[in-house]
């Protein structure tokens, strides 16, 4: 089924670089002659070189398990450990290339070709079997470009690429990925219509854990078509489509993540105004998708921007969409009106009113209406800089119809060690919850990248730490909930700071953020009011060898609440462009107490940074990050990232040495992984270069 797509899908593009070739090939060589120029090609072999590459990989898994011994002796615990080692070594011989045929503004080229020999062992030995696997191959890697018409009314450019690289992840083994892919990219650079198309497929293997948990298969076939009318500079129009397949394989997994949609844009500009200081703008979208998690989806919203002088802008913008999901059908209609006030540089207002009618089909029926206002001041004296803000919102929802569900698509939140993230909404179909990357194209999976807990009519996501979802990384989140029959539900909300920054370096700062939302509805659900009051006192010193911090957060919520401290910091021991040597280290202590959880946590994060050029042909490199947390209810997390390494260039000579360990101590398992990766390779320049 790929091998099929991807010939089928290719196929066109090439043939449109052959035609526009045979095309072109006239024109090039009438210009030429009677420019007078002589017309030459060129086939440079930059370099041939030779390449050892060897991994070595070791990793022992102690997990610890509760199992019934005897039926009256209660339970016995047991510690279950496998131990996965991985050689592999590859010979390879490769060489890099360049030319043009007949003129540089006729055809280019450039690329790297490589071909290898393969032996690698698997073992593993476990505590219910024992395996062995031995492989030879062959890899032929390439990362080929050919550019046409560089410069001409119609230029383009075919690439193909097989690369294999090497991704580090924090406190759990590096990951081996290898990227196979080809494209073509045709722009036709007319004056008034301006067009481009372009096809790109990927196909990316990662493979390297020791239960193979984050093995992983993803394939992403994307075309775009596009084409803008250019009436005049101050008016234009763009239309565009793309048409994408994607498929998402996970080991261990018997289903697939499989989508297919095709997306049409058309944007529409018009500035006007005897400065054309004003503008109409106009963007609209339809999507048609099938597969998994499918969204179809139609929405158009003409903007108005008025600039009544330098210091004030009014924005009237409508919004109209429609939307298919998991069987519901959603129709929202919304208006907007801002206004943006400028008094010099120091102060600027922003004030914004909206009104929103959401129709869920054969359902629920939301009104919805508000306003908000937002102060942003800031001013010189003779200190520093003070800054302040004030911003207040007020919103009312009503609800009207059957007892049904609503939908929410791309509700953002960030995981941040040791705080859970709690769904905005209650009454959450915990069935439909669907969590991806920032980009929508990677799906995290229930049980091995996060955890979900329901807390009364609260829904909670806790992230794995041996999951692929790293501290600090940013979810987006699909998922339905249930409404009542009939309800109004109120929000206000009151965001201020106040910071002042220093010329001596030191900026004291205050946050305060609190957001009150009552909900009251005569039948069907029982219905709790959120309330947020969140504090955060600070200060910071910045200088140029270091930099302190210090932060009191006080977190008074309804659901989850807790009162912490952070104390960060960071040493720059040595700056110069031979020698850097950094430390840091974060210190977060969190009490929670009267919520849905009863417990303190203890985080310090140490880490490391050395990079030392000794000569010209010598460097090395050590990192060192450093995680010891304490749970009073969960225990004690103790991870480990080292890596060092060593990079030596004697001529045309290169060697690299380095050296991985990843620990990871969770309270019911232990993973250590070694790792040992070197390369050598050496090139012989200038072999072959001939001009006929």
């Amino acid at each position: 089924m790929r091998g099929a797509g991807v010939g089928l899908s290719f196929m066109p593009s090439i043939i449109c670089g052959m035609l526009a070739g045979s095309v072109l090939t006239s024109q090039v060589k009438a210009e030429a002659d009677s420019e007078g120029e002589t017309q030459s090609s060129s086939f440079n072999l930059q370099t041939v070189y030779l390449e050892l590459e060897g991994d070595y990989n070791h990793t022992t898994v102690r997990q610890s398990s509760r199992q019934p011994h005897g039926l009256l002796k209660g339970w016995n615990n047991k510690r279950h450990t496998q131990t996965n080692r991985d050689y592999t070594f590859k010979e390879r011989i490769g060489f890099t290339l360049d030319g043009t045929i007949l003129d540089p503004s006729f055809i280019t080229f450039d690329g790297d070709i490589s071909f290898a020999l393969t032996q690698s062992c698997h073992e593993e030995r476990g505590w219910y079997s024992d395996k062995d696997d031995h492989d030879t191959g062959h890899l032929f890697q390439y990362d080929m470009r050919v550019n046409f018409f560089t410069g001409k009314l119609l230029s383009g450019s075919i690439y193909a690429l097989r690369q294999d690289d090497r991704i580090s992840r924090r406190f759990q083994p590096t990951l081996d990925e290898t990227r196979t892919g080809f494209g073509t990219s045709w722009d036709f650079a007319h004056e008034k219509f301006p067009m481009t198309l372009s096809y790109d497929y990927l196909e990316t293997d990662r493979t390297g854990n020791w239960d193979e948990r984050d093995d992983e298969h993803y394939t992403e076939s994307t075309l775009n078509w596009g084409v803008e009318w250019i009436i005049s500079d101050h008016h234009w129009f763009k239309f565009s489509y793309e048409h994408s397949e994607s498929k998402q394989e996970f080991q261990g997994l018997q289903e697939a993540f499989d989508t297919t949609r095709d997306l049409f844009t058309l944007e529409h500009e018009l500035e006007f105004g005897g400065s054309h200081q004003h503008t109409f703008r106009t963007l609209a979208h339809w999507q048609e998708e099938s597969g998994d998690f499918a969204r179809d989806f139609f929405e158009i919203g003409p903007q108005l921007t008025l600039r009544h002088s330098d210091n004030l802008e009014t924005f009237y913008k409508y919004q109209f969409n429609r939307e298919r999901y998991e069987g519901l059908d959603i129709e929202t209609q919304r208006f907007d009106f801002q206004l943006v006030h400028r008094i010099y540089e120091n102060l600027v207002t922003t004030a914004n009113l909206f009104a929103l009618y959401e129709d869920v089909e054969d359902d629920v029926d939301t009104t919805q209406y508000g306003g908000s206002v937002d102060w942003q001041y800031n001013r010189k004296n003779p200190y520093g800089r003070f800054y302040a803000n004030l911003a207040l919102a007020y919103d009312t929802q009503d609800m009207k119809g059957d007892s049904g569900v609503r939908v929410v698509l791309n509700e953002s939140a960030t995981f941040r060690d040791p705080l859970n993230i709690t769904l905005r909404n209650r009454n959450v179909i915990i069935q439909s919850i669907v969590l991806t990357d920032t980009t929508n194209r990677r799906y995290y999976m229930a049980g091995r990248d996060y955890l979900v807990f329901k807390r009364g009519n609260v829904i909670q996501l806790v992230r794995l730490l041996s999951g692929r979802i790293a501290d600090g990384g940013t979810v987006l989140i699909d998922y339905q909930y249930r409404t009542p029959t009939k309800g109004q539900i109120d929000t206000i909300r009151v965001d201020a700071g106040l910071e002042q920054r220093f010329d001596n370096g030191i900026t004291p700062y205050y946050r305060f953020s609190y957001r009150n939302q009552e909900a009251d509805s005569s039948t069907g659900f029982a219905r709790f009011a959120d309330r947020t009051d969140h504090h955060r006192l600070g200060v910071k010193y910045d200088h140029k060898r270091f930099a302190l911090g210090a932060e009191y957060e006080i977190f008074d919520d309804t659901v989850e609440p807790y009162d912490a401290f952070h104390l960060d910091g960071v040493v720059y021991i040595l700056q110069t462009p031979e020698h850097s040597l950094n430390a840091s280290t974060r210190l977060s202590r969190f009490f929670f107490e009267g919520g849905m959880d009863d417990r303190n946590v203890t985080i310090i994060d140490v880490e490391l940074d050395h990079r030392w050029c000794l000569r010209e042909d010598l460097s090395i490199f050590e990192r060192l990050g450093y995680r010891w947390e304490d749970d009073s209810t969960d225990g004690i997390t103790r991870a480990w990232d080292v890596a060092a390494g060593v990079d030596y260039v004697m001529g045309n000579l290169t060697a690299e040495l380095t050296f991985e360990y990843d620990r990871l101590d969770l309270p019911e398992s232990v993973e250590d992984d070694f790792g040992l990766y070197f390369r050598i390779r050496r090139d012989f320049p200038n072999v072959l270069a001939r001009r006929y």
